[in-house]
């Protein structure tokens, strides 16, 4: 055993040397990252089976839909106070995590009151349907956003496995819940109830419960509210970026093509985030590195990025007509464009990695301008190109979209290393 020990421990230190990263770090908070990535991924896939196969196309696009609307207007919460709670704990302040729920609470009704105005647009133009689903998004979206704050401080405090336990078992109840929900009924604002219930449910219980295994107090810290509301400035576009894709499709191309169009994205999706977020594993690291230490191995970290990137696509680009054929056959149409979709992540690693490195060092004008000028473009490209060429269009831009953002992105932490090193 003890052989057998030392030579694990031996092979991680040739592969830390070896590749430049502490192997030993990425494995234990990595392994439970993983464990996350692949219980959610495994439950969410089986919910979009249980959906494809047992819903209409058009009843599935229009709650697609209705998600997409009230993620768009989740423009009006604080998106970057999570970030910020996350840095704040991992410099020692644990007590900001309440204080910031708080405020986010109070500055999220906002966003409650939005989709009670549109809600009410669709009564008086007696679409019931979506009328009583936005009233119902309108009270829980606003109060789940805050309270999923509890996962920044888990990580800030690189508890890892807390984490990843408390977001698999949240993902358990909520695909649990809509497997009930889609077999006791159909209608739309029923699904959209049970969606509510579920994920504004677990986020209070584990808001709570993260409360009482830590015993936190309560903190002020100006500075973190502060770095909150730049990093919220900075992704202010990203909810709208994140779902006009959808809601161009939904509302020019009809439900049922947003219907094929989800499909196809569903499995690129949790795989581009499944890369993304073993990259953030490595954030309170970054946040201990000097920043000459970091450019050091800048490029080496991107190219390794781009390979694995390219491996996962070709693995993917192989399988995926046969997953489609027996798991989602009512959405064969879906293949071509989720085979196009997965060269997305070519690009996941390296932009997962640079965009951390802005936030961690707080380099806030290369992030500002990064955005604005690829969300920008995104943006306009999505609605010429969606509304042009609908699914086609809308993948043309995102594969755009990721190629140039890495470009801008590396060009842009060349530029402040020059600065701060000047």
């Amino acid at each position: 055993m003890k052989n057998t020990f030392f030579k694990q421990e031996e092979l991680l230190r040739r592969g830390t040397e070896f590749l430049g990263v502490d192997l030993k770090y990425f494995i234990s908070g990595g392994s439970w990252t993983a464990y996350n990535q692949f219980v959610n991924g495994l439950l969410s896939f089986l919910l979009v089976i249980v959906f494809a196969n047992l819903l209409p196309k058009e009843t599935y696009g229009v709650y697609t839909y209705l998600l997409s609307l009230a993620g768009f207007f989740t423009v009006f919460t604080l998106s970057g106070m999570n970030t910020a709670v996350l840095q704040a704990v991992a410099s020692g302040n644990e007590g900001i995590l309440k204080s910031s729920v708080k405020y986010q609470i109070k500055w999220n009704t906002i966003m409650m009151a939005v989709l009670f105005g549109l809600s009410g647009y669709y009564f008086w133009n007696n679409n019931y349907t979506f009328a009583v689903s936005l009233m119902i998004l309108g009270v829980a979206s606003p109060l789940t956003n805050a309270l999923n704050t509890y996962g920044a401080l888990l990580i800030g405090k690189k508890n890892f496995k807390l984490d990843s336990l408390f977001s698999s078992f949240s993902t358990l109840v909520y695909s649990l819940g809509m497997i009930i929900a889609v077999l006791v009924s159909k209608e739309v604002w029923w699904l959209i109830l049970v969606y509510s219930l579920t994920t504004l449910g677990t986020n209070i219980f584990f808001y709570f419960k993260t409360l009482r295994i830590y015993n936190l107090p309560e903190t002020e810290s100006p500075e973190t509210i502060k770095y909150g509301w730049k990093l919220t400035f900075i992704g202010f576009m990203a909810p709208i970026v994140g779902q006009i894709d959808k809601i161009i499709l939904g509302s020019f191309w009809g439900p049922a093509e947003l219907a094929v169009y989800f499909l196809a994205r569903a499995i690129p999706d949790r795989v581009y985030l499944y890369i993304k977020e073993l990259v953030s594993v490595g954030l309170p690291k970054l946040a201990e590195r000097k920043i000459e230490d970091i450019n050091a191995v800048f490029y080496k970290r991107i190219f390794q990025g781009l390979a694995i990137g390219i491996l996962i696509a070709g693995v993917y680009i192989l399988i995926s007509p046969f997953l489609f054929k027996y798991l989602l056959p009512k959405y064969l149409e879906s293949v071509r464009y989720s085979q196009l979709l997965s060269l997305v992540f070519i690009f996941a690693a390296p932009a997962r990695y640079i965009g951390s490195l802005f936030t961690i060092k707080k380099m806030v004008r290369p992030v500002v301008i990064a955005n604005l000028i690829a969300n920008v473009f995104k943006i306009i490209l999505y609605v010429v190109l969606g509304i042009w060429g609908g699914i086609i269009g809308l993948i043309i831009t995102e594969l755009i979209f990721q190629a140039t953002g890495l470009i801008i992105n590396i060009v842009l932490w060349k530029s402040e290393i020059k600065l701060a090193m000047a």
